[in-house]
This record gives C-alpha cells, structure tokens and sequence, in this order.
C-alpha cells in the first residue's frame, strides 16, 4: 500500500488551490476587458437653414416631416460616443427609396416606409444608420406646434469600429414655434447603440490559460485523491 504523508499533500492542496484561483481570475479578467471594449454611439443632431415642411394641420396631427435641404449639425455627444463625431460636424438623412428627405412615420407604431438613413463620416470613418421602424409617435394636444418620434433601426461603421447591423434608436423632435406658417426646427437626440464587445487578442490569451490552469488544477486534485493499490504477484 502506497501512502501519502499529510505534508506534501497540504501542499499539494494549497498549490492546486492557487493554480484554481489564478485560472478564476483570468477568466473574470476576460469579462472586465470585454465591458471595457463595448462601443456606444450617443450624439445629438439640429436642423439648421433650409425650408423643413410637415404633411397635416399641424405638427401635432402630422404624418411626414421633409427635412428638404436643412443642413443637420452635430450639436454635442455623450460619454464614450464612438461615432467619430464632433460638434459642428454634419450628418446626411435621407430616404433612399425614392430618393428624397421625407421622414414619413404615419399615425404611430408601424415599419417605416421607406426607410430613412443617416450618414456621416467621422473620425473612426464612415457610418451607415438604416431606421426601419416607427417605435413610438408622442402626441399632445395641448402642444399642437410639436411632436417627437422614435424610430428603430440598425447602425453599421468601418472595419474595425465594432459596429456591424448594431441595434439603435432615435428620437426625432420637431418644433414651430408661433404655428403653422413660421420656422420649423428640427432635433435628432438620443441616437445611441452598442456594439458588441470585441475582446481583445491579449484577452484571448489570459481566458486559454485560465482554462488551461483550471483544468491542470482538476487533474491534479484528481490524481492526488488515487491511492495506489498492492499489485498480487503473478502466480
């Protein structure tokens, strides 16, 4: 009978013990640097110059903005934006079939036809925004000279910017002030989406050797519970 002494298998024990929590530990590392790398697109959008008309009595009642050949200004960003943008840089929207600015989200929840896109390019390069989905169209009576509209769709940047058919939202807001007949002007906020976290190459790296060291820690215990058994002589 082969035995173990109560020392060397404390060590053992305290040895696999630690590869075990070092291996736990650079696997936790793998999800800190994946939450890390998580990309947001958030910036803020006003209409500036150009004649922006609506389809009905009011914008409150209204089916359709035209955006005609307003210039879209970037007004600001939020924390972590990725889109490349700046203050003052400009944003493109337009309907592509058929070309034209029309943004028409109807009465309420439905698909948007036709979809509108955003592009612009930034420093990161060019991005695509396709909106194909009217989410909501807030109303108020009591503020016929408004309306806000949110719309879904997908956000789609360069190689690279961990942008690829990207869930996102945003939010249109229109105002005239003083009524129908008197300037419209146009807000686009709250554009925001995530991408999906790209770990980085060394991050791959300390998840293979946290497996690695997890599974040498299994083995080990393993093999340190067997207890060698008296082989019989051969007859």
């Amino acid at each position: 009978m082969v035995r173990r002494t109560k020392g060397p298998q404390g060590n053992s024990d305290m040895k696999t013990s630690g590869v075990a929590a070092l291996g736990a530990a650079l696997i936790a590392t793998l999800a800190t640097g994946t939450a890390v790398r998580a990309a947001t697109i958030d910036f803020g959008v006003v209409g500036i110059s150009g004649t922006i008309t609506y389809t009905g009595s009011n914008l409150e009642a209204s089916t359709a903005i035209d955006l005609d050949d307003a210039t879209l200004f970037v007004s600001g960003t939020g924390p972590g934006d990725n889109s490349g943008l700046a203050a003052f840089d400009t944003v493109s929207v337009f309907a592509p079939s058929p070309p034209d600015t029309d943004i028409i989200y109807g009465s309420g929840t439905s698909p948007l036809a036709p979809e509108v896109v955003l592009s612009w390019t930034g420093s990161q390069g060019a991005f695509t925004e396709t909106l194909t989905m009217v989410k909501e169209v807030a109303r108020n009576p009591n503020s016929p000279n408004s309306i806000g509209v949110t719309l879904l769709g997908t956000v789609t940047g360069p190689p690279g910017s961990g942008f690829i058919d990207t869930p996102v939202s945003l939010t249109l807001t229109a105002n005239q002030e003083g009524g129908p007949g008197n300037t419209i002007t146009v807000s686009f906020t709250n554009a925001s989406g995530v991408a999906p976290s790209i770990p980085e190459p060394s991050t791959w790296v300390m998840m293979a050797l946290g497996f690695g060291a997890l599974g040498y820690a299994g083995y080990h215990r393993r093999n340190a519970n067997i207890v060698a058994l008296p082989v019989s002589p051969k007859a």
